[in-house]
C-alpha cells in the first residue's frame, strides 16, 4: 500500500498528510496550492485534533491526470478520501477555489460525515455579474481571464510573481519562496481546466440548501473583499459565523494563524454535540 496516497475510482493519485488525533479537520488548498500552506495551522491544531491536508489532483505531490479537472470531480475526491480514512464528524475547510469544492461536496452528498464547513476567503461564483462579486473577471469576462492566465505558459516567471503578490503583503521572504516552489508543481494545462470550470460554477446557489453549520473567513486582497462573505452569510440558513480579517490578505490563515486557529477551534467546540 502506498503511504499517504489515495487512488481514486478514476485512477488519480491524491497525496495527503495526516497528523494528530481526535475530531478530524480536513483542509483543501486553493488553486495550485498544497499541504505546505497550512503548516502554521497543522502544527497548532494537531495538538487537539486530527488534521488532514491534501494536495488536490494535479497539485503538489498528487498525480497530474488530464481528466477530472473540474469542481465536481474534486468534490468526489473528498468523498473518496473521507471514506478511505473512515472519517466521521469532519470539519471541512475549503480555501479560495476550493470553497466551491467543499460547498459542492456538502450539497451533493447532503453533509455526509460532516460536522461543519469552513469557507476560507473564497469566491463561490467568479463569473457572477452581481454586485457582491469583486472578483477580477466578473460578469463572464473571459477576455480578462485569458489576459491574466496566458502568461502562465508564455511568461511563467511573471505569472508566478503576480500570483505571489496577490496573496498578501504580510508574507515573509521564506513564505513567498515556498509559494513559488509549490505552485510551479501544477502544470498549466491542468490549472487552465480547473480554474475556468471554477469561474463558470455557481456554488452560491447551493448555500441556502446547506444543512450543517458554516464558518466564513473574509479578508481583503486583489479580487477579494468583505462583500463576498457578508453576502454568503445572508444566504446560509444554518448556524453561521463570519470573521473578517483586516490583515493577512488572501492567506489570512497563515499571516494571522493564531487568530484563525483560535476561531476555528472555538467554532468546532461550539458544535461538538452535533449528531449526524
Amino acid at each position: 500500500m502506498k503511504k499517504n496516497y489515495l487512488t481514486t475510482s478514476d485512477k488519480a493519485h491524491i497525496y495527503y498528510e495526516d497528523k494528530g488525533s481526535g475530531q478530524p479537520i480536513l483542509f483543501i488548498p486553493g488553486h495550485m496550492c498544497t499541504t505546505k500552506f497550512f503548516y502554521k495551522n497543522v502544527s497548532c491544531l494537531s495538538n487537539q485534533y486530527r488534521v488532514i491536508c491534501i494536495d488536490s489532483r494535479g497539485f503538489g505531490n498528487s498525480s497530474k491526470p488530464l481528466h477530472g479537472n473540474h469542481i465536481e470531480r474534486h468534490a468526489d475526491d473528498i468523498k473518496e478520501l473521507i471514506d478511505y480514512l473512515d472519517l466521521e464528524q469532519v470539519t471541512l475547510v475549503g480555501w479560495s477555489l476550493s470553497g466551491s469544492v467543499v460547498v459542492t461536496y456538502a450539497h451533493k452528498y447532503n453533509g455526509y460525515r460532516l460536522k461543519a464547513l469552513s469557507l476560507l476567503d473564497c469566491c463561490l461564483f467568479p463569473f457572477s455579474p452581481d454586485s457582491w462579486n469583486t472578483y477580477n473577471s466578473r460578469n463572464y469576462n473571459m477576455d480578462d481571464w485569458n489576459k491574466k492566465y496566458i502568461p502562465w505558459h508564455a511568461d511563467i516567471d511573471t505569472y508566478i510573481e503576480n500570483f505571489v503578490s496577490r496573496l498578501s503583503s504580510d508574507l515573509t521572504s521564506a513564505e513567498c519562496q515556498m509559494v513559488r516552489d509549490e505552485i510551479i508543481k501544477t502544470p498549466p494545462w491542468i490549472g487552465f481546466a480547473l480554474h475556468s470550470d471554477w469561474c463558470h460554477t455557481n456554488a452560491v446557489a447551493l448555500l441556502p440548501e446547506l444543512n450543517i453549520p458554516v464558518i466564513i473567513y473574509s479578508g481583503v486582497s486583489k479580487g477579494h473583499e468583505y462583500e463576498m462573505g457578508r453576502y454568503y452569510k445572508q444566504l446560509i440558513q444554518t448556524d453561521c459565523e463570519l470573521h473578517e480579517f483586516e490583515q493577512g490578505g488572501h492567506v489570512l490563515f497563515m499571516a494571522q494563524a493564531e487568530r484563525f486557529n483560535e476561531t476555528l477551534m472555538n467554532f468546532i467546540e461550539k458544535h461538538t454535540d452535533r449528531k449526524e
